[in-house]
């Protein structure tokens, strides 16, 4: 185990180096899931997200001296999606930078598509989670079932904002 940590905690350096040399904007909107950095507000930057991941390695360690095997599984859990989410985030940073222009741009319809796309995806993917001949993450499940709650939302956000633009012509 005490390889694992080892393992762990020269990831999260290396995470955080990336940190430091990535040219990150400050962010205007929730890019990761609420609940996996248990953080209700919008953080504006990836050290906010680094010093989680920090807070939840140092409670995984403590699981561990305490050899509480339940809260290490779902520490460690927790922590793997941190640190792949925000590893995510700093490998498609520069890719969506050059997008922000491009989509900058974009009519509401363009908007509109783009999300009934993403609305279709996050279906898609609940759907192939749900047919798993093995066992059915329901964490998962829950996860992508809150996602296509907050595409829907946005759909008729937009929507309305279609339907408005369309009655002041």
């Amino acid at each position: 185990m005490q390889k694992f940590l080892a393992q762990l905690d020269a990831q999260i350096t290396a995470l955080e180096q990336q940190i430091k040399l990535s040219d990150q904007q400050p962010f205007q909107e929730h890019y990761f899931d609420e609940q996996l950095f248990n953080q209700p507000k919008i953080a504006t930057n990836c050290d906010y997200y680094l010093e989680k991941i920090k807070q939840t390695y140092q409670a995984l360690c403590d699981s561990v001296h305490s050899n509480k095997l339940e809260q290490m599984t779902f520490l460690s859990d927790k922590l793997i999606n941190q640190m792949t989410a925000l590893t995510r985030e700093l490998a498609t940073h520069q890719l969506r930078q050059n997008k922000s222009d491009t989509v900058f741009h974009e009519t509401l319809y363009e908007k509109h598509s783009r999300h009934l796309d993403y609305l279709r995806r996050l279906q898609e993917m609940k759907y192939e989670l749900e047919l798993s001949a093995e066992s059915i993450d329901h964490v998962k499940i829950a996860t992508l079932d809150n996602r296509i709650y907050r595409c829907e939302k946005a759909i008729e956000a937009i929507e309305l904002e279609m339907e408005s633009a369309g009655n002041t012509k």
